[in-house]
């Protein structure tokens, strides 16, 4: 997988996304993600586009994913306000989730419309469209998200696959083999813990998902060995660390961007 190291916004907490370019620079991240909400918060500071790109030129910096905007695939409503404010900031993708409590998986045609129809905007600003199942969403299984981007049929639309929500998700770490490798455009690591006893409830899920996920490598996900066979099977995607823990979040900024880095070297990526 032929890119640098990327980083995702959450990693570093609820500092000031600011700070938090500065220490992904530090650490050698060559791009780091923006949730729509840490958009809106620079504006309120006094930001605007031209010096948040001023930024991350000074920075040798790039934005990943623009993240969190497009929260359900019943319809594209919103969406075109999210591609441009993507396209405002050079953002390589836009992630398209399920945070409603709409099911993708029984309405697929209609979740590929408004998947193409999202793509269609991003593709004007060569922006991909990437749907990112995650455990605890009716839309949990990339076996689902990969019918629903094949339907859409559309080059820049595919799945960001989050390694933590492979773990969690129905699918329990494995990649089905009829998954299109070039389907898979981006890829998040982080780590879990044992396997929980019982069947956790999806707040559970929710809750272990944003305090307690672990570094790359330092848990029961076998990162390296899942990023190995992607890599057998063609996937070229970027790869960033994407770590919610208060643990992490008790360090200073620059110290938590560094140890994501330090986890690259680590997995030999």
């Amino acid at each position: 997988m032929n890119y640098p190291p990327y980083l995702c916004t959450g990693t570093l907490g609820r500092v000031p996304w600011d700070d938090k370019a500065r220490a992904a620079s530090a650490a050698g991240f060559a791009r780091l993600s923006i949730y729509g909400w840490e958009h809106r918060k620079l504006y309120e500071r006094g930001w605007n586009d031209a010096a948040i790109r001023e930024l991350l030129e000074d920075l040798s910096l790039k934005i990943a994913e623009y993240d969190g905007v497009a929260m359900t695939m019943r319809s594209p409503e919103g969406a075109e306000d999210a591609v441009a404010a993507a396209a405002a900031l050079g953002a390589r993708s836009i992630t398209v989730l399920e945070h409603s409590d709409w099911h993708p998986g029984e309405h697929r045609d209609q979740a590929a419309a408004t998947l193409a129809e999202i793509a269609d905007q991003a593709a004007e600003h060569g922006i991909l469209a990437l749907i990112e199942p995650f455990s605890w969403s009716p839309l949990d299984d990339h076996r689902v998200a990969a019918e629903i981007v094949e339907r859409a049929g559309r080059p820049n639309a595919g799945l960001l696959l989050d390694t933590w929500h492979l773990s969690r998700g129905p699918e329990r770490g494995q990649v089905d083999s009829a998954i299109d490798p070039a389907m898979i455009k981006a890829i998040q690591i982080g780590d879990t813990g044992p396997d929980p006893v019982g069947q956790p409830t999806p707040d559970e899920i929710a809750y272990e998902c944003v305090h307690h996920r672990l570094m790359p490598g330092e848990g029961h996900g076998n990162i390296a060995g899942l990023l190995a066979d992607l890599d057998d099977r063609g996937v070229d995607a970027p790869i960033a660390v994407e770590v919610f823990s208060d643990e992490l979040n008790a360090l200073e900024t620059h110290v938590a961007a560094r140890q994501s880095m330090e986890c690259f070297a680590r997995l030999a990526l």
